[in-house]
C-alpha cells in the first residue's frame, strides 16, 4: 500500500506543476548560460495559438537553385535566418519561419496577425507611450477600434478599423507635429584650473608657523602680515568648461540640422565604465534640439564613397566642440511602415541576401601634418584608446565600396588554423573576383584600414590585412580570424557569407490568410466542444461503471491538465485541427479505462477478490491498450512525416497532438488509474465489490 501511495503522491505532484505551468500566463527565467521563454501573456492560458486559432498570413515558398547547384542544409538555414532577420523588422509578433522538406527545400513563413493591414511603428527611448499612440489616432484622427500591440523590442502594431494605408505619410507627419523628438547632446566637463599670477607667493605650512612663534610686531603690523598671509595661500577656484549654447547650434547648423533650435545646458551625471568594469561617476551638461523632421540615412556619391548618416554627421561635429559623451534621440520614430496581407509579406520576403564588401579607411595612426604631435590623438584619447576606435568607431571611420561582388564570393567554411589552433573562417573568391579582392586588400593592407563585410546592411566583420610587405591577397583565399570566434561563430559566420553568394530564389507555392476573427470564434467553439464532450464523458462513466467510472474521470482531468502544461512546456503551437485530435485523445484515454473495467467485470465474475480481480484486469487489459495506442502513435508520425513532407501545417498539427495525447493517455490509464483503484480497494468501499463492475450486470457477486 505504501508503494501504491508514493507512486499516487509522484502523479499529483506531476499535476500540481502541470497547473502552475498553465495558470502562469508566460515563464521566462535564465540559469548561468540557459534561458527558458514560454507562453504567451496575451494567448488563452499563454499557449502558443497557430495561425488558424489567432489568424495571419501563411507561405510557402520553394527554394529554386541555379542551374547545376543543389543547395545545402546550412545553406538553406542561412536562408531561413535571412528572411527571418527581414521578417523581425517586418514588425511581425512572434513570426514563425522554418525549413521543410527532407532533404530541405521549402521555408514556411507563418505572421501571426498580419492577415490585415496594420501600422508598425518603432520609437526611440520610451518616452512616447503606446498609450499616447493610442490617443492619437483616436482624439487626433478620429479612428475607431484601435488597438495597440508592444512587441518584444519595444516596438508596436496598430491596428484599427477602416484601415487605408496611402495616408500613412500624412498620418507620420502629424504625429510629429504632435510628438516631436528630442536631440540631446551631452558633454563631459573639462575641469581646467587658472594660471597663477608668476608675482603672487604662496606661503608653506612652515614659514606660516615660524612667523607666528616670532611675531614681535606691533598691532597693526600683525593685521597687515595677517592680510598678506591670507592673499598668500588663496588658490585660483577651477573653471568647469563645456560647449556653449552657441557652439552646439553651430554644430548642429553645420550637420544640416538648419530648422532646429538649441537650448541651454542642463547639469547632469554621467556613470561610465573604466578598464576593470567599475562605474565611474561624472559631471556633464546636456543640450536639447527639438526636431519632427526625417534623419538622413546612409548614402552613396557619384564614386561609391558612403556618405555619413545625419546622426553620423551630427557626431562629428559636436565631437569638434567639446568632450563629447553621446547623442540620443528620444522620441524619433525610428519606423512608420504599413504592413499585413500577403502582397506586402510577399514583397518583403521575395528578394535574396545583399552581401557587401566595403573598404573602411581608418583614422589615422600617425597625426596628419596640421595636428601637433602633442594633440595627437584627438579627443584626449590614449594612445590604446585610439588604436581600439580608429576602426570601430564611426566618429573616426569613413567607408566607400569596393569592386568586390556577392556573386565573386565562391565559398565558405569554417576551420581551424595556427599555433595554438583557433577557429577560423576560410573565404575563395572566384576567377573574376581575385582581381578585385587582390586590389582592395593591398590597398587595407598599406593603410592599416580594414575590410568590412555586411549581409543585408547589417556588419558581419571587420576584419584586417595581414601580409608581408602590404602586399594584396593575390590567390583569392583568406583566412577571417578573431579573439571573440568560437567554434559555433565561425560555423554561423560562414554560413552568412555563404549565402549571400548563394544562387537560388524563392517562389511562392502556397499562399493563404486567415482572419483573426474567424481564428478566435473557432477557438472559441473548439473550447465548447471540448468541454461539451468532457462533460459528457465524465456523466457516463460514473453513471455506468461506478467506482471505476469515478476514477477515470479523475484520471481524465488529470490527463487534461498534464497535456495543456506538456504543449506549453515544449512548446507546441496549438492548432484548430490539434484542437480536435486532443478532443479525440480523450477518447483515447475513456477507452482505456472502459478497457480496464470490463477486465476487471469479468474477473470478478471468475470469483476472485476485488484487489486480485483488479489486477488481473489491468495485466490483461494492457496488451490491448498498448497495440492499440502504439498503432494509433504509427499512425501519427506518418501523418507528421506527410505533412512536413507536403508542406501541410494542418496535418503536422494534427499527427504531433495525437500523438502526445495518446502517449499519455497511455500513462494516465495504466498507472494513475490503476494507483487510485488499488488504493480504494484496501478501504471500506472495497468490501461491496458490485460498485465496481456495470451497471444491470447479472453476473455481478456480491
Amino acid at each position: 500500500m505504501a508503494r501504491d501511495l508514493r507512486g499516487l503522491i509522484f502523479v499529483a505532484a506531476l499535476v500540481i506543476i502541470a497547473a502552475v505551468v498553465i495558470s502562469i500566463p508566460r515563464i521566462n527565467f535564465s540559469v548561468v548560460n540557459f534561458e527558458f521563454d514560454r507562453g504567451n501573456e496575451d494567448s488563452f492560458l499563454g499557449l502558443n495559438l497557430g495561425l488558424d486559432l489567432q489568424g495571419g498570413t501563411h507561405l510557402i515558398y520553394d527554394i529554386i537553385p541555379a542551374e547545376g547547384e543543389v543547395p545545402t542544409a546550412e545553406d538553406v538555414e542561412a536562408i531561413r535566418t535571412i528572411i527571418e532577420r527581414r521578417v523581425n523588422a517586418f514588425g511581425v509578433s512572434e513570426p514563425t519561419v522554418q525549413v521543410l522538406g527532407n532533404p530541405p527545400d521549402r521555408i514556411l513563413i507563418q505572421l501571426p496577425g498580419q492577415s490585415e493591414s496594420s501600422l508598425n511603428v518603432a520609437i526611440d527611448g520610451g518616452e512616447v507611450t503606446p498609450e499616447d499612440v493610442e490617443g492619437f489616432f483616436e482624439s487626433d484622427l478620429g479612428k475607431s477600434g484601435v488597438e495597440v500591440f508592444v512587441n518584444e523590442d519595444a516596438s508596436m502594431i496598430v491596428t484599427f478599423d477602416d484601415f487605408d494605408g496611402r495616408e500613412a505619410d500624412n498620418w507620420l507627419a502629424q504625429f510629429r507635429e504632435k510628438h516631436p523628438a528630442m536631440l540631446r547632446a551631452t558633454f563631459e566637463y573639462e575641469i581646467e584650473v587658472p594660471e597663477l599670477d608668476p608675482t603672487t607667493s604662496i606661503a608653506t605650512d612652515d614659514e606660516v608657523d615660524a612667523s607666528e612663534d616670532g611675531a614681535t610686531a606691533d598691532s597693526e603690523d600683525a593685521a597687515a602680515d595677517s592680510e598678506t598671509d591670507d592673499e598668500q595661500i588663496q588658490l585660483p577656484d577651477p573653471i568647469r568648461v563645456a560647449p556653449t549654447t552657441e557652439e552646439v547650434q553651430a554644430a548642429f547648423e553645420a550637420a544640416g540640422f538648419e530648422d532646429v533650435v538649441v537650448s541651454d545646458g542642463t547639469d547632469t551625471l554621467l556613470f561610465l565604465t573604466d578598464e576593470g568594469g567599475d562605474f565611474r561617476q561624472v559631471d556633464a551638461v546636456y543640450f536639447e534640439a527639438e526636431f519632427s523632421g526625417e534623419l538622413k540615412d546612409r548614402t552613396f556619391d557619384d564614386e561609391g564613397n558612403i556618405l555619413p548618416s545625419g546622426i553620423e554627421d551630427l557626431t562629428r561635429q559636436l565631437a569638434d566642440i567639446g568632450n563629447f559623451a553621446s547623442i540620443r534621440s528620444p522620441g524619433y520614430v525610428a519606423q512608420w511602415t504599413v504592413s499585413g496581407g500577403v502582397q506586402e509579406a510577399k514583397a518583403l520576403i521575395g528578394s535574396t541576401a545583399q552581401l557587401e564588401f566595403r573598404e573602411r579607411k581608418c583614422g589615422p595612426i600617425i597625426p596628419p601634418s596640421d595636428v601637433p604631435a602633442e594633440e595627437w590623438p584627438p579627443d584626449g584619447l590614449s594612445e590604446t584608446e585610439w588604436l581600439l576606435l580608429r576602426c570601430s568607431s564611426p566618429l573616426y571611420f569613413t567607408e566607400q565600396a569596393t569592386n568586390i561582388s556577392a556573386e565573386d564570393l565562391d565559398d565558405a567554411f569554417p576551420s581551424i588554423e595556427g599555433t595554438p589552433p583557433e577557429p577560423v573562417v576560410t573565404i575563395v573568391f572566384n576567377e573574376s573576383g581575385r582581381d578585385a579582392f587582390f586590389e582592395v586588400t593591398g590597398r587595407v593592407a598599406r593603410n592599416r584600414d580594414v575590410l568590412a563585410i555586411y549581409l543585408d546592411n547589417v556588419e558581419l566583420v571587420a576584419p584586417t590585412v595581414n601580409t608581408q610587405g602590404g602586399q594584396g591577397i593575390a590567390d583569392g583565399r583568406a583566412i577571417i580570424s578573431g579573439g571573440d570566434f568560437t567554434t559555433e561563430r565561425v560555423r554561423t559566420l560562414a554560413i552568412q557569407l555563404r549565402s549571400g553568394a548563394l544562387p537560388a530564389e524563392l517562389e511562392l507555392s502556397e499562399e493563404r490568410s486567415v482572419d483573426a476573427i474567424l481564428g478566435a470564434d473557432s477557438l472559441q467553439r473548439s473550447l465548447v466542444a471540448g468541454g461539451i464532450g468532457l462533460v459528457l464523458l465524465v456523466i457516463f462513466m460514473i453513471t455506468y461503471y461506478k467506482v471505476p467510472g469515478i476514477v477515470a474521470s479523475l484520471s481524465l482531468a488529470a490527463y487534461t491538465v498534464m497535456l495543456l502544461g506538456i504543449f506549453k512546456l515544449v512548446p507546441v503551437t496549438m492548432t484548430l485541427s490539434g484542437t480536435a485530435a486532443i478532443i479525440l485523445s480523450l477518447g483515447f484515454a475513456v477507452d482505456a479505462n472502459v478497457l480496464i473495467a470490463e477486465r476487471t467485470k469479468e474477473e470478478l465474475r471468475a470469483g476472485r477478490d476485488l484487489l486480485a480481480a483488479l489486477n488481473t484486469g489491468f495485466d490483461r487489459a494492457w496488451p490491448s491498450i498498448r497495440d492499440g495506442n502504439i498503432s494509433t502513435v504509427i499512425t501519427a508520425v506518418v501523418l507528421f512525416w506527410f505533412g512536413d513532407r507536403f508542406s501541410t501545417s494542418i496535418m503536422q498539427g494534427f499527427a504531433l497532438t495525437l500523438g502526445i495525447g495518446v502517449l499519455l493517455s497511455m500513462f494516465t490509464a495504466f498507472f494513475a488509474s490503476r494507483l487510485m483503484l488499488r488504493l480504494i480497494a484496501r478501504t471500506g468501499v472495497g468490501n461491496t465489490s458490485n460498485v465496481f463492475v456495470p451497471v444491470a450486470d447479472p453476473g455481478t457477486q456480491s
